[in-house]
């Protein structure tokens, strides 16, 4: 006698497939280029690590050795590696510009409903990483060439200035961000003077040095 067939139930059996909204080709698409972007990077550290390997260490052991010689602090005068200063000024002055330009460009046309980006936020996202990222090397750059602060500081008040006097904003609030733009230019520059007296000194502080050993920040010998 076989009997009646008990019922089974699972937790799965009241969950609408059509409700989990999910989108399998955007998955594939996302694991394909997070794939692409791993050969990339395989292939690139294959083609540039041995330079990479060697620039570290050689720069490393100058800076080492000079602490060995002549004492605690004596690898910031280390000129191992150093590029022309103006590499660092051009450098920090071209990451801080895109900064400037990303993050409130980007924020704003994340919030503002007529934004190019409006409630895309992980384009937001995206663009504030890099920006950060873009900001890092920056400030380490201008670390080492601080002789250029003052007229870093005084561009990117310009250009802040420049942008939204030709920008369509309002008014008012064109006024208010020119002259935002002006005082913050002005007293940047004022504050920043006293570093002109750096021109020429060979000076890499402990926390760029990582950065400094590890990028084309660096020469290479």
């Amino acid at each position: 006698m076989i009997g009646r067939a008990r019922s089974h139930t699972t937790v799965g059996d009241g969950v609408d497939p059509h409700a989990l909204h999910v989108f399998i080709p955007g998955a594939l698409a996302g694991g394909f280029l997070i794939s692409m972007g791993l050969l990339i990077g395989d292939f690139v550290r294959k083609v540039r690590g041995d330079a990479a390997i060697e620039r570290r260490v050689t720069h490393t052991a100058a800076a080492v050795a000079d602490e060995v010689r002549s004492g605690a602090g004596a690898a910031r005068g280390t000129k191992s590696g150093l590029r022309p200063r103006w590499v660092y000024g051009l450098i920090s002055g071209f990451s801080l510009g895109l900064v400037l330009l990303v993050i409130p460009g980007a924020t704003w046309n994340y919030v503002n409903p007529g934004g190019y980006i409006s409630n895309i936020s992980w384009i937001w996202a995206v663009s504030m990483i890099l920006a950060m990222g873009f900001a890092v090397l920056g400030f380490q750059a201008l670390r080492l060439a601080p002789e250029w602060m003052p007229l870093m500081v005084g561009i990117l008040g310009l250009g802040w200035v420049l942008r939204f006097l030709l920008g369509n904003e309002s008014p008012a609030l064109k006024t208010t961000l020119v002259a935002v733009g002006l005082v913050f230019g002005a007293a940047g520059v004022v504050a920043t003077w006293r570093q002109r007296r750096h021109a020429g000194v060979t000076s890499v502080p402990p926390s760029v040095r990582p950065v400094f050993t590890r990028t084309p920040l660096s020469r290479p010998r």
